[in-house]
């Protein structure tokens, strides 16, 4: 039985700051900016970028040209963080975020856990979970939130 079933108290992750996940935060700013000489100071120049099932990038070059791809299909409009936590040197943050499709100005929430893994203070490993198909999906094929 769930917790939730039994009426004890469920405890859910909370919002939990450290150096690793400013470093994270700063980073992602930068990628907003598209100021990569900025997130080369926050990764490791072999960072393997990875989201959903999509194959593998690796370093400030693979990342940035992944953005350009996907920028080609939607806009950044932002996150809502729903939980971030480090341990060790990994952060994990979740969130639901926010973009406008290019094809047809369709508003998104793409619900998203990323998992960042540090070596020597520098990301090395970033990888994303989140379901973007939606990126390219028709807009006939797109369902009403709610």
């Amino acid at each position: 039985m769930h917790e939730e079933q039994t009426g004890a108290a469920v405890e859910y992750a909370k919002i939990q700051d450290s150096p690793l996940t400013e470093a994270v935060e700063t980073m992602e700013m930068a990628i907003a900016r598209q100021s990569w000489s900025d997130v080369a100071k926050y990764v490791s120049e072999n960072i393997l970028y990875k989201v959903g099932g999509s194959a593998p990038v690796f370093g400030v070059q693979g990342i940035r040209d992944y953005m350009h791809w996907q920028n080609s299909f939607v806009h950044w409009d932002g996150h809502d963080i729903r939980m971030k936590f480090s341990r060790g040197s990994t952060v994990v943050i979740e969130a639901d975020s926010r973009f406008t499709r290019v094809a047809d100005g369709a508003k998104l929430v793409v619900p998203c856990t990323d998992v960042y893994t540090f070596e020597n203070d520098r990301i090395a490993d970033w990888r994303v979970y989140a379901d973007t198909s939606v990126f390219t999906r028709e807009s006939s094929a797109t369902t009403p939130a709610g």
